[in-house]
C-alpha cells in the first residue's frame, strides 16, 4: 500500500514530524471542535464507540478515529457512526501528501492526519480519537483534548512501552493536559498516573474512589458523586467488562455536562444500541459461535468469565497470536477448558509462528490441536467439528476476527 510505504518504520512514535505537517493544513482551530481523547491497554474501542452512540443518541455530530480496523481501511474513520466513503478519504490524502511536502510520515501518522482533516472538512461537533499505542507520543496527542478518558491499563505492546506497569501507565497519563476534565475508569491504576494527574492540576475522577458499579440480576447499578448515578440496564456489549467500560464513559459525561449536555433517555438509548464488531461478537446461535479481539492477559481473562457464564458440550478455539504478545498468560487460563484448539498463522510479518503455537500447545499432552494454512482455514474446520451443543470462541488477535469475518 501506498500509504504504508511513505515512511521507513510501521511504528515511530514521537510527535514532531506529524505535528510540523498538521500545522501545515492549517486546519481550522481544533478548540472549534469539543475533543475526546481515549487511551489505556483494554477496551478502548468499546469505550469510544459507547460515547459515539450516545452522543449520536444526543443529537450532535459526531467524527470518531479508531483503530485497527478488521475489513476495511474506512472503518477507521467514522461519520456519525458510519465509516467514511472512498472520496473524503483519497482526498484528504491528497491534502496530506502535498501538505507533508518532504517529510516522511508513518502509516499511522497519515490515518491521524487524514482523520482530523476529514472531521475539519466536515464540521463535527465532538471528535473522539482513540489512541493506538501508548499515549504521550501517539499521533493523536498533538491535539490538546478538552477531555479524557482512561481505560484500564495493563502490560502490552511491551517492545515499545516495556512491561513495567507504572512506566506504561505514565505513558497513557500523557494525553492528559492542565486544568482538563477526565477519567480513569481502572480500579487498580497505577499511582503513577494519579501523582502526574495532581502535576498538572488535570481534574480527574476516579473508578473505585469517586465511581463505582455493582451487577444486578437485571441490569447494573452506577454509584457516583455525580448527576448520572442510577440504576442501567445491561450494554448491547456482552461481558461483565462492558460495564466497567459503560461506568468510564457515564462518569465522563457527567464529568463534562457543562460542555456537552446529554441525558438520561441519550445514555439508555446509545448503550443499548451501540455495536462494535470482534467484541464477543456472536455471529451463530446454534451451536453459538463468538468472536473476540482479546490479545493479552487482561483481555483473556474477560473473554473467560464470559465463557464461563455459557452452558456448552465441548469448548472449541480458533486461536492464534501476534509474536509480540506474552503467549503464555493469553493461553494459559484455557488450558483446562478447551477441548480443541484449531491453529493458524497470522496474515502479518508480526504474527507468532505456526511452529511456536504449536509447540507450546503440544506441551499440554492432554490437548488436541489441528493447524492450518489460514485464519479462515481453521475457521472452517472448527465449524466442521462443531456439534449443536457445543461452543466456538475465535479470539488472540484482530486478525483472527478479520480472517474470521472473511469466511463467513
Amino acid at each position: 500500500m501506498w500509504q504504508e510505504s511513505c515512511h521507513v518504520k510501521e511504528i515511530d512514535l514521537g510527535l514532531q514530524r506529524v505535528a510540523e505537517v498538521y500545522a501545515r493544513l492549517a486546519l481550522s482551530p481544533s478548540s472549534a471542535i469539543y475533543t475526546i481523547t481515549v487511551a489505556g491497554t483494554n477496551g478502548k474501542g468499546s469505550s469510544v464507540a459507547m460515547l459515539e452512540s450516545i452522543l449520536l443518541a444526543a443529537g450532535y455530530q459526531v467524527g470518531v478515529y479508531s483503530t485497527p480496523h478488521l475489513i476495511f481501511y474506512n472503518e477507521r474513520v467514522r461519520l456519525n457512526g458510519r465509516a467514511v466513503n472512498d472520496s473524503l478519504l483519497s482526498a484528504s490524502f491528497a491534502r496530506i501528501d502535498k501538505a507533508r511536502e518532504t517529510t516522511s510520515l508513518s502509516y499511522f501518522e497519515f490515518g491521524t492526519l487524514a482523520a482530523l482533516d476529514i472531521f475539519s472538512q466536515q464540521n463535527v461537533d465532538v471528535q473522539i480519537l482513540e489512541v493506538g499505542l501508548g499515549g504521550r507520543l501517539d499521533a493523536v496527542n498533538i491535539i490538546d483534548a478538552d477531555a479524557a478518558l482512561i481505560t484500564t491499563i495493563d502490560v502490552d505492546h511491551i517492545d515499545w512501552l516495556g512491561d513495567d506497569l507504572a512506566g506504561i501507565a505514565l505513558e497513557k497519563a500523557g494525553v492528559f493536559r492542565a486544568q482538563q476534565k477526565a477519567v480513569c475508569a481502572d480500579q487498580s491504576v497505577p499511582q503513577s498516573l494519579i501523582a502526574y494527574a495532581a502535576e498538572l492540576n488535570t481534574d480527574l475522577l476516579l473508578a473505585g474512589r469517586d465511581f463505582n458499579y455493582q451487577l444486578r440480576v437485571d441490569g447494573w447499578c452506577l454509584s457516583a458523586k455525580h448527576c448520572f448515578a442510577d440504576d442501567y440496564r445491561l450494554p448491547s456489549l456482552l461481558g461483565e467488562h462492558q460495564v466497567q467500560n459503560a461506568a468510564g464513559v457515564i462518569s465522563l459525561l457527567a464529568h463534562i455536562s457543562d460542555d456537552i449536555q446529554v441525558n438520561q433517555h441519550d445514555l439508555e438509548k446509545g448503550l443499548q444500541t451501540v455495536n462494535l464488531s470482534g467484541r464477543l461478537q456472536r455471529v451463530s446461535n446454534s451451536p453459538e459461535v463468538y468472536l473476540d479481539v482479546a490479545h493479552n492477559a487482561e483481555s483473556a481473562l474477560a473473554l473467560l468469565e464470559f465463557i464461563k457464564t455459557k452452558q456448552y458440550n465441548k469448548l472449541q478455539v480458533v486461536f492464534s497470536i501476534l509474536a509480540d504478545k506474552d503467549l503464555e498468560k493469553v493461553v494459559r487460563p484455557f488450558l483446562n477448558i478447551v477441548d480443541h484448539w484449531h491453529i493458524a498463522p497470522l496474515n502479518t510479518a508480526r504474527a507468532q509462528s505456526i511452529d511456536s503455537l504449536s509447540a507450546y500447545l503440544s506441551d499440554n499432552a492432554a490437548l488436541k490441536c489441528s493447524s492450518y494454512e489460514s485464519i479462515a482455514a481453521a475457521f472452517g474446520g472448527a465449524k466442521g467439528r462443531l456439534k449443536k451443543d457445543d461452543l466456538l470462541v475465535c479470539f488472540g488477535s484482530f486478525y483472527v476476527v478479520e480472517g474470521c469475518l472473511d469466511a463467513l
